[in-house]
Formats: structure tokens, C-alpha cells, sequence
């Protein structure tokens, strides 16, 4: 099934970090992402880990692209609420490896929703769980934070 990433997500470059979908269901989206120098916050090093939490919800936005698409509509802005039970085991992911990222629906109830997450990088695993909301109109956000 592999397509670009950006198809089903509502970013822009530099932003968006994900190269492919590689598979969707209703319950599940994984990911694939090849480290790039020219990806943003990349050092000589590599991509920090501390980028993990956004690979993490990209994924989970792909996932909500292609259910989305499912119905017909484009993708949509969903906001990162947080995250629980996340550790980095090194600073850095290796320029030029790959990085495959599974995420998995463990809740969900009208717009918010709770995933659990697995990034795995050459022998390395992080894992987290994501909590994330999904307005029906960000316009109502916008009001209240300005």
C-alpha cells in the first residue's frame, strides 16, 4: 500500500518528517521514514530522538488522513494533547536508517482519541502513548487563543 506520507497528512514541507504509508486499517497505521540531512532539526549526528514524539504524530495524522478519505473529506488539523510513557534509549537515530513507526488505536470517543505508539530503528524500540484531539472547526480554537 505504500504512498506519500503527505497525501494524508495536513502539513507542509519542511514539516513533514514521514515518507511513506505503508499499510492502514481501522485500527492501525505504520510508517516509514529514511533520516535525511536535509530533514529539519538534523544534525551531523543524526535526527534526535527527542523528534520521536512528532514522527509519533505524523503517523497518527496519516491514520486520520486515510480515514478520512474513507468519507470523502481531505485531511484535518488534530492537535497533540500528550504523552505518556516515553524513553529515548539513544540521542540520536542514524543518518540514513530507516525508522518505521506503528501506531495503534487504543481509544477513541467523538474527537479525542488515545494511541499506542512503536518506533523502531535498527535494533532500538521507543514506545509511547499518544493522547490527540481532532476539532470539527479549528476556527473555534483560533478564537480562543487569540
Amino acid at each position: 500500500m505504500s504512498q506519500a506520507a503527505i497525501d494524508f497528512i495536513p502539513h507542509q514541507m519542511p514539516m513533514v518528517f514521514i515518507d511513506e504509508l505503508l499499510a492502514a486499517d481501522e485500527q492501525h497505521a505504520v510508517a516509514k521514514l529514511t533520516v535525511r540531512p536535509e530533514l529539519m532539526f538534523c544534525e551531523a549526528e543524526g535526527l534526535p530522538t527527542w523528534t520521536a514524539i512528532e514522527l509519533m504524530a505524523q503517523t497518527i495524522s496519516m491514520y486520520a488522513g486515510v480515514q478520512g478519505r474513507l468519507h470523502g473529506l481531505p485531511p484535518k488539523i488534530g492537535f497533540l494533547l500528550g504523552t505518556r510513557k516515553m524513553r529515548l534509549p539513544m540521542p540520536y537515530f542514524p543518518l540514513r536508517g530507516e525508522i518505521y513507526i506503528r501506531v495503534t488505536k487504543n481509544y477513541m470517543h467523538d474527537n479525542l482519541a488515545v494511541f499506542d505508539c512503536e518506533l523502531t530503528s535498527g535494533s532500538h524500540t521507543i514506545t509511547a502513548t499518544l493522547s490527540v484531539y481532532e476539532p470539527d472547526d479549528v476556527g473555534v480554537i483560533e478564537e480562543y487563543v487569540n
